[in-house]
């Protein structure tokens, strides 16, 4: 049994349209709410992008985890979100420092590469008495979509062989230098079409398990924020495969991955860090070009048949994903 949704925020705290059918009764729009968040980049909803979603249902957004206690109220009471999905790095979860705030009275749930799930639960949070924020519990799912160690494995095979052999050469003879000379020009020159192609081929098991808990979410009538450190790369490739299972065309998948263009930061699960790696072009990774999407709808074409057929491939099949999208966008939450 689906649990019970909080009430829609009054009008002193949230913002209001004008009915469709023409009549002076107040609609609440999440959209006019997001804009009003402090400290968590990009956020909005994904009704945005493909009208046929119902707004209020799903969210893609940079990290809440350092949310003002506003922030925290306008996600928790306004937006009455119940379920979060993180895909950050082990090493980027060190950067957290509100997240009892987001979560009072809730779980972390972080999910392992063999399946295995560990709960953390989360006391309520005395700064949040009497704003009614957290009358309903809230589960953060933490998905890690890039981590070091993946990454290099999936760049590995897209390496020339002449480039593999001198990285290594440099790296045993102590190098850096001309080792990151060898492997750099590579990383740039695919950008972020080569990292999206290595998420989609080293986090599938993580990509079927965020379906998974966006399908759940949705079935059970809790919205839902999924989101990374800015809201742009891995939330943009997720963001893609949601709206490829609820319909959307490839101009509205492009266009809601574009509108993240003018964060102008780089985080890729803290590869950008890495010593190894040194010298990747920011001007690169910072982007969100419009054409880097359709490369990428182009490269699942080819590689896969499709974002749709990928989705099957890693488990999340046609009947999976039809439940999802009549969850998304029918019926009455």
């Amino acid at each position: 049994m689906a649990a019970p949704r909080p009430p829609p925020p009054t009008a002193s705290s949230a913002s209001f349209g004008t009915a469709s059918s023409g009549g002076s009764l107040p609609i609440w729009e999440p959209s006019a709410c997001l804009p009003r968040l402090t400290r968590v980049l990009n956020a909005r909803d994904l009704a945005e992008a493909l009208p046929a979603i119902r707004p209020g249902r799903i969210f893609r957004s940079g990290s809440p985890s350092n949310a003002s206690l506003e922030d925290a109220l306008l996600l928790r009471r306004d937006l009455a979100i119940q379920q979060f999905v993180d895909f950050r790095s082990s090493s980027e979860l060190a950067e957290d420092t509100a997240w009892p705030l987001v979560l009072s009275n809730g779980v972390i749930k972080t999910y392992d590469s063999s399946g295995r799930v560990s709960e953390v639960v989360v006391d309520r949070n005395p700064e949040l008495a009497g704003h009614g924020c957290d009358a309903f519990p809230a589960e953060l799912h933490r998905l890690s979509l890039l981590e070091r160690n993946k990454f290099i494995r999936g760049l590995l095979p897209r390496l020339p062989y002449r480039a593999v052999a001198a990285a290594a050469w440099y790296k045993l003879v102590g190098d850096e230098v001309a080792m990151r000379g060898a492997v750099v020009p590579v990383i740039n020159a695919g950008g972020l079409l080569l990292i999206y192609q290595i998420l989609l081929e080293t986090a599938s098991v993580e990509l079927a398990r965020t379906l998974e808990v966006v399908a759940a979410a949705a079935a059970e009538r809790k919205p839902l924020l999924f989101f990374c450190k800015l809201g742009k790369d891995r939330t943009g490739t997720v963001a893609a495969l949601v709206l490829t299972a609820c319909g959307a065309s490839r101009n509205q998948i492009v266009a809601d991955y574009a509108r993240s263009d003018g964060v102008n930061e780089v985080a890729l699960g803290g590869i950008e860090r890495m010593e190894d790696v040194q010298g990747m072009d920011s001007a690169i990774f910072a982007s969100a070009p419009a054409e880097c999407m359709e490369a990428l709808l182009d490269h699942a074409q080819e590689a896969y048949g499709g974002l749709a057929k990928y989705m099957t491939g890693i488990g999340f099949g046609e009947e999976r994903q039809a439940a999802l999208r009549e969850a998304l966008t029918g019926g009455d939450w």
